[in-house]
This record gives structure tokens, sequence and C-alpha cells, in this order.
């Protein structure tokens, strides 16, 4: 009786239980796969209207995959709704594997195209800010084709190179070279176990692109145009020629001398009556015009049949910069033009039931203009407003003697150059099923080629330029005598065409696989052999390197989660018989929630712990450092007539035991969803680099006469914390959501061969990779009473209004011995966050991305802007605090000086300055259009936005970008209209 009594309970769980499954956008979705975990023979698919039946137990687990998308659920009633999309695909971990993001041990996080695409910036890295925890992604500035961020994983971890590896469907490719609407997904690699696949390429973390793919028995038309206007964010006030005149002889003044302009000169430039004389010229305004244009468009086509599948894409984008006066030859214009055409072709076939094809074609053409000069920048920072005029009377360019670099004329009258770019990258893919022979076997073999050429034509020309002097009556200062000067020539076009650099990249992959499933468990092997190797023109640029590397990954009850990576790689810049390394890891995983004791809990829908350990390495360095190096050496004198011959001379020492960077990571993690709306992910990480190249100079005494060697001591440790936190919930047709990331990484220098040091506080040791020294500043110099009895500064001759330092080891005399760690790191901020909110009702929406920096210290030395009038430059109304006697109690800058001081023009706490920020990164105000609306327009979507990037700046440095200190192109703040369309 008890035993019948067990079976009808048993029966009695089983029952008919209805799933609907969803996609992103809440339709029906077609042919998902259900399956029971528990039962392997309980399984269905889904219907036209996304339901599937299946006969399943309370509190069992259900497994929906379609393409590369995969979701465990649980069976907590008869009917199910399910929605399966973006969030569900499987994380790609670089060489063809994938994991869902229930079976990942390691610290990985992805963003999809719905996210990256909400940016308008034609260059991908662009789109990255604040999108993925632990990247740091921090802008640069430049001309158009020149703005690729600077991506760092988890900070810096070493004293040379950071930069990660970027993979793009498997191949090393640059990010930059990509169509961002091409992008399906980007997935950060952090930990040792993620990173040990990639041997000696990982340890600076992995960036890992995958392109977009197509649908079997499908067909889809995407259209879309992006309109945009760029504005500089920031530009420096420098002033006018009056107050620029005023500040230069209140500065010649305080240097001891006689002022430099006249009070009739002074009237000249107030009044304004004689302009060639007495020029009052805002360079900025005359150079640039009010913004510049952007244009991106794109067509795609994505479909396919029953045995194949293909994407296709073609995508135009041209940027229009921001200088004036371009035109006035009417043989050229020398705007700063970009023009470029992207396309790219995906397919999947399917050759047979057991053997798959893929093949992705891509590339670009590029074109870009850009006038013959290539000092306009530096002229505008350079040139007073006070120099010449743009021209003159007689219909010359204005210029002087000194001041030949007239901003306008290097821009109108010095021709154009015209780089041109070429670039082709394939590659193809046979995956072929096994089960025939062994059951759970699979073999991949993938060959991938780019090559890539830049060449030059240029059309360069010269120009007059004409000085105006005068000279003025002694009795009464009227002007009676002016004369003008010509200089420079006037040249006519000059054609020349040159190659530019070539590179040719070929890399190779063969893969095994081997998966089975038992009872309760998985088993998921791979054993790979993948080789590199890049050439570029010239000496010493071929680059080759191998890895053989085996991973296994075992799950147990769909809880408990192990793997483990092994990967031999090697690199040809290592000297033969250490061109290897091993590199092991593991990594493990536990999801609690499935654990009796959390079954029942409806607050915690997903909780997993994590950690990891691991060893990668760093290759990137100069080639040969494992060889005597030479150079040229001085000539010796021969013969009855003197003739010369050079010679060599022994340059630096060899390297002995020349290695790669070794990185040992680890990694504990926890990662929740909770109340069905709010995910959480944090993640400590520690990595310690050892093997690092450093210089020797502190090693070895220069008594030894050559240069030393560079050799494998560096150590430095890198920690912190990250963490990512998102609500999103859906009420009543009203989506909102909320989240943000965080990281804090901090790196401390171990070891850097470092010469001795005289005090302790003068090591960079101990401090963090770029850490600011300088001068602690006591204020200023109140008169030549306070000089005296003050310890002897030595930098320059002091005079009253210079800056006044402390005298750190109290010998009596302020020298380089009086340096003092100032602030943080100049490069890599300790700190990197991003916060994001948006909703979305009725089709109508709204999404804003902010994204900002802290602990990070950079040294103001802009030539005119924070340092004036240094080398006859000009000056901005930063200077406007600066010390005279009259406002001695009040100044917070140092004198104005004509002379070099290098006294005040050094690092100390006055130029030393925080550039943390807050900078809105990303904003979006767009429209779907409802389903019946755009049906009857004969599209299947329809959306109209408006978007702004880097659109405005919270932070202390008020005169230029925080992230753009310098000499260099405007940082732009970009407004966007555009459409796209679905068919």
């Amino acid at each position: 009786m008890l035993l019948i009594m067990s079976c009808q309970a048993v029966l009695g769980q089983s029952q008919e239980t209805k799933i609907i499954v969803l996609n992103d956008n809440g339709e029906p979705f077609k042919s998902v796969i259900v399956e029971s975990v528990e039962n392997k023979n309980e399984s269905g698919i889904t219907d036209k209207d996304g339901v599937a039946i299946l006969n399943l137990s309370l509190n069992t687990f259900i497994r929906l995959s379609f393409s590369d998308m995969q979701k465990l659920v649980k069976v907590k009633s008869q009917t199910i709704n399910v929605k399966l999309g973006l969030s569900n695909k499987k994380v790609n971990l670089g060489f063809g594997m994938s994991k869902s993001t229930e079976e990942i041990t390691s610290a990985i996080d992805v963003v999809y195209f719905d996210k990256l695409e909400k940016s308008s910036l034609n260059n991908p890295s662009e789109s990255l800010y604040g999108q993925l925890s632990g990247l740091m992604v921090l802008q640069n500035t430049g001309e158009p084709w020149s703005r690729n961020a600077t991506i760092n994983v988890r900070g810096r971890g070493t004293l040379g190179n950071n930069a990660p590896l970027v993979m793009v469907d498997g191949f090393e490719r640059e990010l930059a070279s990509l169509a961002l609407l091409d992008i399906e997904s980007v997935s950060v690699l952090k930990d040792g176990t993620a990173l040990a696949r990639f041997g000696q390429r990982g340890a600076n973390g992995v960036l890992l692109i995958t392109t977009k793919k197509g649908e079997y028995d499908s067909f889809k038309v995407e259209v879309s145009y992006d309109q945009g206007w760029n504005f500089p964010l920031r530009e420096p006030e420098f002033l006018n020629s009056f107050d620029y005149a005023n500040a230069v002889n209140q500065a010649s003044v305080l240097d001891g001398n006689a002022p430099v302009y006249s009070n009739q000169d002074l009237i000249g430039f107030q009044s304004g009556e004689n302009p060639s004389l007495f020029p009052n010229v805002n360079w900025f305004d005359e150079t640039f015009r009010d913004f510049g244009t952007t244009t991106n468009m794109n067509v795609s086509f994505t479909g396919g049949g029953s045995s194949v599948k293909y994407f296709a894409s073609l995508n135009y984008q041209n940027e229009r910069g921001l200088f004036d006066n371009t035109t006035l030859d009417d043989r050229y214009d020398s705007q700063l033009k970009y023009d470029r055409l992207n396309f790219r072709t995906n397919l999947d076939i399917d050759l047979t039931n057991t053997t798959k094809f893929i093949v992705n074609v891509s590339g670009y053409i590029d074109g870009r203009t850009e006038p013959g000069s290539r000092d306009i920048i530096d002229a505008l920072y350079s040139i007073p407003s006070a120099a010449f005029p743009v021209r003159t009377p007689s219909g010359e360019w204005g210029g002087t003697e000194f001041y030949g670099n007239n901003p306008v004329a290097l821009v109108s009258s010095t021709g154009i150059r015209q780089p041109n770019g070429r670039q082709i990258a394939a590659n193809g893919q046979i995956i072929q099923d096994l089960n025939g022979f062994v059951k759970g076997l699979s073999a991949e073999i993938a060959l991938g080629y780019d090559n890539e050429v830049n060449y030059f034509e240029n059309r360069l020309r010269g120009f007059l330029y004409e000085s105006l002097s005068f000279t003025r009556d002694p009795s009464t200062g009227d002007i009676n005598d002016t004369t003008s000067t010509i200089f420079g020539n006037e040249t006519d076009l000059g054609f020349n065409n040159s190659f530019g650099n070539q590179l040719r990249h070929t890399t190779l992959y063969g893969k095994l696989n081997y998966d089975k499933s038992f009872k309760e468990s998985e088993l998921n092997t791979s054993v790979m052999f993948h080789q590199d190797k890049r050439v570029r023109d010239g000496q010493y640029n071929t680059f080759l390197r191998q890895n053989i590397m085996a991973t296994a990954s075992y799950a147990y009850k769909n809880r408990y989660f192990i793997d483990g990576v092994l990967s031999y790689a090697g690199s040809s810049v290592l000297p033969n018989g250490d061109k290897f390394g091993l590199f092991p890891a593991i990594s493990a995983a536990w999801v609690l929630n499935r654990e009796k004791f959390l079954k029942e809990n409806k607050t915690i829908n997903y909780l997993k712990l994590r950690a990891s350990w691991g060893m990668s390495g760093n290759d990137i360095m100069a080639p040969n450092l494992d060889e005597q190096a030479f150079a040229n050496g001085g000539g010796y004198l021969f013969t009855d007539n003197n003739g010369s011959l050079g010679g060599i001379r022994e340059n630096r020492l060899a390297t002995q035991g020349l290695t790669y960077e070794n990185s040992i990571k680890t990694n504990v993690g926890i990662d929740m969803e909770l109340l069905g709306s709010l995910s959480l992910k944090v993640d400590a990480f520690y990595d310690q680099r050892k093997n690092i190249l450093v210089n020797t100079d502190g090693a070895i005494p220069s008594l030894i006469g050559v240069a030393t060697p560079i050799e494998n001591t560096g150590e430095v440790i890198n920690r912190g914390i990250e963490t990512a936190l998102r609500w999103k919930e859906d009420i009543g047709g009203f989506k909102y959501f909320i989240g943000g990331n965080f990281m804090f990484a901090k790196n401390e220098i171990i070891e850097m061969n470092e010469e001795f040091q005289p005090f302790d506080y003068l090591r960079q040791t101990g401090n963090s990779i770029g850490q600011q020294f300088g001068l602690q500043s006591l204020g200023f110099f109140k008169d030549q009473e306070d000089i005296n009895n003050s310890p002897q500064q030595l930098f320059s001759v002091v005079r009253p209004g210079d800056i006044k330092y402390k005298d750190q080891n109290n010998d009596g005399v302020i020298d380089n011995f009086d340096v003092v760690a100032i602030g943080y790191a100049d490069s890599t901020p300790e700190m990197y966050y991003s916060f994001d909110f948006g909703f979305e009702m009725r089709g109508l929406g709204v999404n804003l991305l902010f994204q900002g920096i802290a602990n990070k210290t950079v040294f103001l030395n802009t030539k005119s802007v924070f340092i004036p009038l240094r080398g006859n430059t000009t000056i901005t109304d930063f200077s406007e605090n600066s010390w005279t006697p009259e406002t001695a109690n009040t100044a917070t800058l140092p004198r104005l000086s004509l002379l070099e001081n290098e006294n005040n023009y050094r690092k100390n706490d006055i130029w030393l300055a925080r550039a943390d920020y807050l900078k809105l990164r990303r904003f979006e105000v767009y429209y779907n259009f409802p389903q019946n609306l755009a049906s009857k327009l004969k599209m299947k979507n329809a959306k109209i936005y408006g978007r702004g990037m880097n659109v405005f700046s919270i932070d202390s440095i008020k005169e230029t970008d925080p992230e753009a200190t310098g000499v260099g192109y405007p940082s732009l703040a970009s407004y966007h209209l555009g459409v796209k369309f679905e068919f």
C-alpha cells in the first residue's frame, strides 16, 4: 500500500504545463526549444504564438534555447511566461567558445547593440563610456580620424604597455576598424581564468567584439540616417590686445625692466582706430567657424533560408571640421574632411547536417583632407591678439619676422594633405560535428587574413606675409613713418605622392571539442592550437605568436560549476629557448538559489558566488632587446685630405633572461537578482604583475660607459573592487530603468630598479604608477627681505611675487631634493563610475548616461593658457589673479613674467590640479512609431530620435576639457537628429 501511494504521489507531480515565450519587444517567440533539465525526453518547440506544452513537475527546471540564446527557468505553476532576449545570449569567451551567463565562473561583463547604438559617435570606442563594469574608457581629442578612446581594463597594472587585446569575431583587429551598427555585442574579460586562454596576450585584459549575424527563414532591411552638429566643448579665452599689452607691461615691470608698450600704444589698442598697426584679433574666432557637421548613413540586410544565414551592411560616414576660410584658393578646400565607407558580409552556411561553414568579409575605404600646415593649433595657442592683423591693407597676410605663423593663412594658403586608407579583413571557419565517430566530439578550423595600407597625396604651397612697423615722433608721440617688410615665399601648389605603411596579418587556429552529458552533470572540453602573424613594412616589424590551449568545464546539478584552463603560449620577440610560458587557471561558481534552503525564497531570484585564480602574460615590448645594440659612432679623419668615415659604437647592453610580464590574478565575485527587477554584481580583484621591463640606470653605475640594459625586474600590484547595479521594471506599459557602474582600482609600484634617493619621500617605489611629484608652495615672496630670510631657491633668479617653496629636508636650499608626492597619478584615475536612467511609454522614451572619474591629478602646463607669455606667447583670463604688489594678499598665481622663470613654471601644487569630472556622455529622446502606423507606411518598425554626446562637464578646470588640457584640436559636444526604419 505504501509503494502504491508513493507511486501515485510521484505520478501526481507531473502536470501539463504551458510555456509562453516572448522576445524583448513582447512579441511571441517562435521556434524556441524547450526541454526539461531533469527529464531529457520531455521537450518541445514553441509555435507561432510562442507556446510550448510539456508535462513537468513543480520546482523542476526547464531550459529554453534559440540560436545562441539560453535560459534556465524554474517551474512554479502550470502556466509560465518567459522573456527570452539579448540578456540571455551566450557570452563570448573567445576562440569560438561561449557560455550562458548562468554557467560562467569568470569575471565577464557584456553590452549589446541596443545600448551601444544609443550613441551617434562614429568611432565605436566612444560608445563604450561607462557601459561595462571594469572597463575604463577615457576620451581623447583630435581630428575625426584619430579620436580613439584610451581603454584600460581594471585600471593600470604595469609600468609598460597597458593596452588590452581586442578580438573581433575571434581575430585580433582594431575596434576603430568597425562600423558601430555592425556590432552585436562587446564583452570584457577581466579575471585570471578568462584571460589565461590568451597566454602571453591576456594580462592587460581582453575585449571581445561579436558582429551581427543573420537569422534562418527571415528577411529584414534596416535603413538609418543620422545628421550631427559638432561644437567646441570649451575654448580658452585669450585676452584682447589692450589687456594683453597691459599684461605684457605688468610682466616686464615685475621682471625689473621698462614697459614694452607706451601709453600711446595702449590707447591705439583700446580705440581700435588703426587695426593695421594696433590689431585686436581673436584668432580662434578668425580660424574656426561656429560648428562642424557629421553624417552617418547605414543600410543592412539580415535574413536567411533553411540552411543559410546572412548579414550584410553598407555604412557611410563623414565629418566636416571646424576650420573657416578654407576655400579662399578656388583650387582646393582645406577644411578638415573625413569620409569613410564600411562594408561587411557575414555568412553562416550549413553545408550538411553536420558541417557548418562561416565566412566573414569586411573592410573600409577612407579618405581625409587637412590643411597643408600642421602648425595651426600650435599657432592658435601662441599668437597674441596684438601681434598683427589677419591681412594688411595691401591684402597680404599679416605676420612679423618673429611670428610667421598666421593661423588663418596656415589654414587657407598652405595647400592640402590627403591621406587615404584601405583595409580588407576576411576569415573563414569550418565547424564539423563528429558525433558519427564519437558522441559529443566536434572540430573547428579557422583562417583569417587582413591587409591594410595607407598612401598620401599632397598638394602644398607657401605664402607671403607682410609685417608693418612704425616710428613715433619723439616730441609728440605721433606715428610719422610706417615700414612694410615682406617675408615668406609665394610658391604654387606642388604635388607629391607617398606610400604609407602596410599591414599583413594572418591568423590560423584549430580546435577539438568534446561535450558529455551525464544524469546530473555536464562536461565540456576543448583543445586548441592558435597562431598569429603580423607583418608591417620596415625592419624588425614581423611578429609571430603561438598558443596551445586546453580547457575543461564541469557542471553538476546546474548549481556547481568549475572551469580549468592550461595555456602554453610563445612569442617571436623573446629569445630562443625562452619564447614560451605556461599559464594555468581555475575558477568555480555556486548558484545558491537552487539549493533547497533558498528554493522557496521569493526575494532572491538568482544568487551566484564566483572565485577564480589564473596566470596570463604581456609580451608587448620592443624587438631585439636580448641582442647587443649598436649606434652610429664618431667619425675618423684619415689620409692627407683629412677624409672622414663614420663608425659604430656600443649602445644599450643586451637583456639577459628576457621574458614576458607575468600576471597572477585573483578574483571573487557575487551575482544577484532580487525582487524580479534588481540585478547586482560585485567583484574584488588582486593582480600581481611580475617581470615588468624596467631600466637599470638606478641599479648599475654610469661608470660602465654604455647604456645599461633593460631587465625584467619590475613588479606592480593592482587591487580594487567593482560593482554594477540596475533596477528595471515595466508598470502597465511604463518602462523605466536606473543603474550604474563603479570601479576603484589602485596600483602600487613594488619594484622598478629606482636609483638611490637620499630621502624616502623622493621615491616613486611604493607609489602609484604616474604619481605626480612637485614642490610644496608656501605662498609668494612679499619683498626682497622675505627672499633674503627664506631658503635659497636655485632654479632661477627670484623676485617678489615668485613662488616660495617649503624646504622639505631643512638644508636651507630649495632644489630637486625638496620634491614630494602631490595628489594622485596623472594618467589613470583610481575611480571610474557611471550611472544611467531612462523611461519609455507609448513609444516615447528618454535616456541619459553620465560618466565620471575621481582621484586623478594633471599638470596645468599648457602654454598661454596656464603658463602665459613664456616665449613671447599670449595669455588667457586664467591669469587674472596673478600676483602684483596691489593684490599680494589675495593672489592665487605667481607674478607674470616675460622670462623663462624656471622657479615658477615647474611642477608644484599651484599647477597640479584635480582632473575629476562628471560628464553627460549621452542623452537620447526618441519616439517609436506604433505598429499600426508603421505598417501603414509599409514598415515593420520606425524610430526618430534626437541625441547629444559629451554635452557638458562638471569639473574644477574651467579653461579646458579636463580630459584634454594640452594644445590640440578642440573637444567636441555633438547633437544629432536621426531616423531608423525597418522593413
